[in-house]
């Protein structure tokens, strides 16, 4: 009985702690919990206009890279169904290094990494889409100038265009 009664009261703590910290910060959109972080970050503000390519090859399609409300996102990337990700970066000797993940609900997820610096960016970006019969996994680079160009919606808004977008199987793959 003490054992049940334990086990009560550490499960009824645990959801006291959910329902008071998690629930009332928590939204939906398109079917997934999205519970909010960081609302800025040192990146926001800035964009970035670039070249996307293979990593082993030449970058050949142009991109904008944003960063605003602590999230980033791509040009290209939301229009094919990614969702602008929250990122995480930090200051060093060599710049500000970023890392964060763009996802969509069918075409996989891109991971970056990069680095900022005297108003340039350079990253590599992961591409992994699992299927039951075998994975994508590719690797690809962006290297970009800092722009003047700024994010004229915010990452909930591209978020929700993100989700309803219809991608275009000829501009929609990497």
């Amino acid at each position: 009985m003490f054992r049940t009664a334990t086990l009560l009261a550490f499960a009824g703590i645990g959801l006291t702690a959910f329902l008071v910290v998690v629930w009332p910060a928590r939204s939906e959109e398109g079917g997934r919990l999205v519970i909010p972080i960081s609302a800025s970050g040192p990146l926001d503000g800035l964009s970035f206009e670039g070249m996307f390519g293979p990593a082993d090859g030449s970058s050949d399609v142009a991109d904008v890279l944003f960063f605003r409300d602590g999230h980033f996102w791509s040009e290209n990337c939301v229009p094919c169904g990614f969702s602008p990700g929250p990122y995480r970066a930090r200051r060093t000797d060599e710049g500000i290094h970023f890392e964060g993940m763009l996802e969509s609900p069918d075409r996989g997820r891109f991971h970056y990494t990069g680095v900022v610096k005297g108003g340039r960016v350079q990253a590599h970006i992961n591409w992994r889409k699992e299927r039951w019969y075998w994975t994508i996994d590719k690797d690809f680079q962006f290297e970009g100038a800092r722009t003047e160009r700024p994010a004229t919606a915010s990452a909930k808004s591209m978020t929700r265009i993100a989700l309803t977008a219809k991608p275009d199987p000829d501009k929609c793959r990497p």
